[in-house]
């Protein structure tokens, strides 16, 4: 039965939790400000006195048969409280491991409850003495790959602690992901969105090592990373076939126009390249739409983004080329190496946040 709250929403995607749990869901209760809703992702029945202390102290506890992974139970939650719980001033997810304070998650939810059109995070301050080596290291480097691709910094990506406001919920359920991924695809979904990504610091919390929590040091680690790195590898494959296409076509057309320009070699070098260019650009942009950057919809103003930054690139690399090469003495090949690869850079940052934006 269906029922509206004003108060803001705790989710907790749980597996196989201890005491601790029960512990913080009487913590958060004290504040009298939030209504918590428990996912159990395939425990088993040897902790079901837990979910059920849990249910005694007022949680909404949703069940999973087997364990399906984080993004999913996530995904489960969301969809409860869209179905259910219509009306909150904000979603805040927490994890059950005891990493995330009571009073966090009230100034969060207190944060996205002013400003529910952002996503808000809650980060670590991983300088603090205790970290775990594998939790500091893991965050350093996946924090610069994802600045490098996505132009924002966000000092601690897996963080598990975020907010956002009810208008965001069927966006987050759209999303893929099925395990601990589905939270870096939360951040490129709303980078590629431009939903703004706001942070607050909380506190560093590790028990007893972080032995409680169920991320797998290598194996979640790499399936992080893959997902932050797949968009930028979608993008170079299809720039190289997108190459490959130009050269093709470029070469068999000199051959083919040969017999009917013939003494024409500037018009038939010109023709040539033109249509190579124009069959090649028509691959990489539908490619990039559909398969890299998915913007199935389009009413015009992609295409004309992208014609636009093409030319903006040409532009850039001629420039480029013939300034390094006339000051510095460069080879003007190798110049056009280096100078079409930070464009190459470029043209990915400005095609996921200008030309195939919502």
């Amino acid at each position: 039965m269906s029922q509206n709250m004003k108060r803001s929403i705790v989710l907790i995607p749980s597996l196989e939790p201890d005491e601790r749990l029960t512990v913080y869901v009487r913590e958060l209760n004290r504040y009298k400000a939030f209504h918590i809703v428990v996912v159990d992702d395939g425990s088993g029945k040897e902790y079901g006195h837990i979910f059920r202390e849990l249910e005694r102290e007022g949680c909404t506890v949703l069940h999973h048969g087997k364990n399906q992974g984080k993004g999913c139970a996530l995904k489960t939650g969301y969809q409860y409280i869209k179905e259910n719980l219509s009306g909150c001033s904000s979603v805040i997810t927490a994890d059950s491991d005891g990493q995330h304070m009571a009073e966090d998650v009230y100034r969060l939810a207190m944060a996205a409850g002013d400003c529910p059109d952002g996503l808000w995070l809650g980060v670590r301050d991983f300088k603090k003495a205790g970290v775990p080596p594998k939790s500091l290291i893991g965050n350093r480097i996946t924090s610069l790959v994802f600045a490098g691709l996505y132009g924002n910094y966000i000092p601690d990506t897996q963080t598990g602690l975020r907010a956002f406001g009810p208008k965001l919920m069927d966006q987050m359920l759209n999303i893929k992901g099925d395990r601990f991924e589905y939270e870096t695809q939360v951040l490129i979904s709303c980078i590629r969105s431009k939903v703004p990504v706001r942070t607050i610091p909380i506190e560093t919390v590790y028990e007893k090592g972080n032995e409680g929590t169920h991320f797998h040091a290598l194996w979640d680690s790499l399936s992080v990373m893959k997902v932050v790195v797949s968009g930028f590898m979608k993008f170079f494959s299809v720039s190289l076939v997108s190459t490959v296409i130009d050269m093709a076509v470029a070469w068999v057309l000199f051959d083919l126009l040969r017999t009917v320009m013939e003494g024409q070699d500037f018009l038939r070098i010109m023709a040539a390249t033109a249509a190579a260019r124009c069959m090649s650009m028509s691959f990489n942009y539908v490619m990039n739409k559909n398969f890299v950057f998915q913007k199935g919809r389009d009413k015009g103003h992609g295409l004309a983004r992208y014609l636009v930054l093409s030319g903006v690139n040409m532009l850039l690399s001629a420039a480029g080329v013939y300034m390094l090469h006339q000051m510095l003495g460069l080879d003007e090949k190798l110049v056009k190496m280096v100078c079409d690869a930070c464009l190459f850079v470029f043209s990915y940052h400005m095609q996921q946040r200008w030309v195939f934006c919502l």
